[in-house]
């Protein structure tokens, strides 16, 4: 096989389509004077490092690092952005210094829409002072430094490495004048203003090098990145499309959008005017941003889509942004402050009537498209979530809530926050249930005494009562049908295993339950460790399991309120009649038939 050349390597493609996002104005001037180096040995750029640079240009990049253009776009943005405003320098300490500085320039990327953040590259939130780099410089000294943002300094440069460059350290033989950086770059920024009044005049707008005309679509897009912050930061990463020809062939009636490809389609048939494309363009935005691709669950995409789209049309007439199409649209005031969740339950109630309701794509269409992931996040509904977190932050900066929604806040809010594991669900139930039990000092066991009072007696710690011991049971109700994978089966009673042992649980009433119910009595919680036979695999009749450890507290051979733990795939009956305190274990992605009183944990 002949072997690839260097230059046609993935990760060198994405570089260079990185460099020409880079090179668009106003950082063009900048990027047409610096030097672009490969750091094949390392000697400048550490092996998890991105880049370094010198103040007469030369810039060093890693020369494998995998990234998406976007990502590589905003990395040599911070590096002209430096150079043309004169940060290139060493002052020490030089770490805090470079962290000034690079803050600085990665705040003029985003506010001038320059590439993305990757993953690796994010850190909290800094307020930058007014005066610039100087004041920020001087606050990181007196009053000390994020660890967090350390880390990202060094993430860009490399452990024990720095992202500014002594000039000597740079190749290319001697270079007798360093461009004027801060003239390159305000010759850019004049230029690009230039383009966006020539823009905002005429009619046209650039759009991948070619002339566009300025459509409604894309001047409300304008508009929410200029006048609306909470969702601006999310509007610059997605693409608009307005062919028709693409727009029929995926039945799109208005408009639909692809967190994944980050693409936003609206109909030019439509006929909408700017107010009403504002409106739907922000729509899609609060899909993408709010993560309902992900959150479906194994819902019905279409009810889930339709309860998703009268919680966000809602809050959209609240804060007053554009115009609800005259097309229609799903809103209802009297589901104001409802969840998602709680409208999807009302609709499953009349299948046949919420059947007939019209996204924005159709009727019967869901608008978001993409299949439901088997984790909980995609990468790009990550960076959406990100995106409508930082908007949110600036639009709270004032101090006040303004016109958001106390709903959309709060959900905000909730998706900002990493999910509990379920297995860190499951401990907390256990702890609820069963609180470490009391201990108790006697002196009627033999007295303890300590070496330095020898002659003082201490009393011992008693184990609890027998019948306190005792009493520390539950049940777990295994469903045994064939559609059971031994995957899950294998995770959930090990989990439950391990929380009973370390919370002294006694013993497990383990009951099989397929077609028909198998006691197998009481268990110690060890014993769920070692390799069980297990009784069915047949069909699945959950009821039948309850029924035996009812009829077992009958005998007052169980506890008459639990707790029980039910573990099934959701492939069970429609109804189930459940007297105990419960919850259920299920697989990611899966749902139950009916509306749980009890928790749900989504085995991963």
């Amino acid at each position: 096989m002949k072997p690839r050349k260097a230059a046609d390597h993935p990760a060198r493609i994405a570089f260079q389509q990185g460099v020409l996002l880079a090179q668009r104005p106003p950082l063009d001037a900048v990027a047409g004077a610096a030097q672009l180096r490969f750091d094949d040995k390392h000697h400048f750029v550490s092996v998890k490092g991105w880049l370094a640079l010198s103040p007469d240009g030369f810039i060093w990049v890693h020369p494998k690092r995998v990234a998406r253009p976007e990502e590589w776009a905003r990395v040599l943005g911070l590096a002209y952005i430096c150079l043309g405003f004169g940060l290139v320098r060493q002052r020490e300490p030089q770490a805090l210094w470079e962290t000034a500085a690079l803050l600085v320039a990665e705040r003029f990327c985003q506010d001038a829409g320059i590439g993305v953040a990757a993953e690796v590259l994010l850190h909290p939130e800094v307020e930058i002072p007014v005066s610039g780099e100087e004041a920020l410089f001087r606050s990181l000294v007196v009053e000390g430094c994020d660890p967090a943002l350390l880390q990202w300094h060094e993430a860009l440069c490399g452990n024990g490495m720095n992202v500014f460059r002594p000039t000597d350290q740079s190749p290319g033989g001697y270079r007798p004048r360093s461009p004027d950086w801060r003239e390159l770059l305000a010759d850019g920024i004049a230029r690009g203003v230039g383009e966006a009044i020539e823009k905002a005049s005429g009619r046209t707008v650039a759009v991948s090098g070619a002339p566009r005309r300025l459509t409604p679509a894309l001047k409300a897009q304008r508009r929410l990145i200029d006048s609306h912050p909470l969702l601006g930061a999310l509007a610059v990463g997605f693409d608009l499309e307005e062919d028709p020809r693409v727009c029929q062939l995926h039945a799109i009636r208005v408009a639909a959008i692809d967190v994944g490809s980050r693409t936003i389609w609206i109909n030019p048939a439509a006929g909408l005017n700017e107010s009403e494309c504002l409106f739907v363009f922000a729509h899609e935005l609060l899909h993408a941003g709010l993560n309902h691709a992900s959150r479906r669950r194994g819902r019905d995409p279409l009810l889930w889509n339709v309860a998703c789209d009268f919680v966000i049309n809602g809050w959209l007439i609240e804060m007053g942004i554009g115009a609800p199409p005259v097309l229609g649209l799903l809103h209802d005031a009297e589901l104001a402050g409802d969840s998602a969740e709680e409208i999807y339950d009302q609709l499953a109630r009349d299948l046949r009537r919420a059947r007939k309701l019209a996204t924005l794509r159709g009727p019967g269409l869901p608008d978001v498209f993409g299949k439901e992931e088997g984790g909980i996040f995609v990468d790009a509904e990550a960076y959406c979530r990100r995106a409508l977190w930082q908007g949110m932050e600036r639009c709270l900066m004032g101090g006040g809530r303004g016109t958001l929604p106390a709903g959309l806040v709060e959900e905000i809010r909730g998706l900002a926050q990493p999910p509990i594991a379920w297995d860190v669900r499951l401990a907390y139930w256990f702890d609820e249930h069963f609180p470490p039990p009391e201990r108790r000092r006697s002196y009627a066991r033999p007295s303890r005494r300590q070496a330095s009072t020898p002659d003082i007696p201490r009393p011992s710690i008693a184990k609890p009562p027998e019948e306190e011991r005792r009493a520390r049971v539950f049940g777990v109700v295994l469903d045994t049908s064939g559609s059971m994978e031994p995957k899950l089966l294998g995770k959930a009673i090990g989990a439950i295993a391990s929380y009973a042992q370390a919370r002294e649980v006694f013993a497990v009433r383990l009951v099989y339950c397929d077609a028909a119910a198998y006691d197998a009595g009481w268990l110690p919680p060890e014993a769920l460790l070692e390799r069980i036979a297990v009784k069915g695999r047949g069909g699945t009749v959950l009821q039948r399991g309850v029924d035996c450890l009812r009829d077992a507290a009958r005998r007052k051979d169980f506890p008459p309120r639990g707790p029980v733990l039910l573990i099934t795939d959701g492939y069970c009956e429609t109804q189930l009649s459940i007297d105990f305190e419960h919850a259920f274990l299920m697989p990611e992605g899966r749902r139950l038939p009916f509306a749980p009183r009890g928790e749900v944990f989504w085995v991963r």
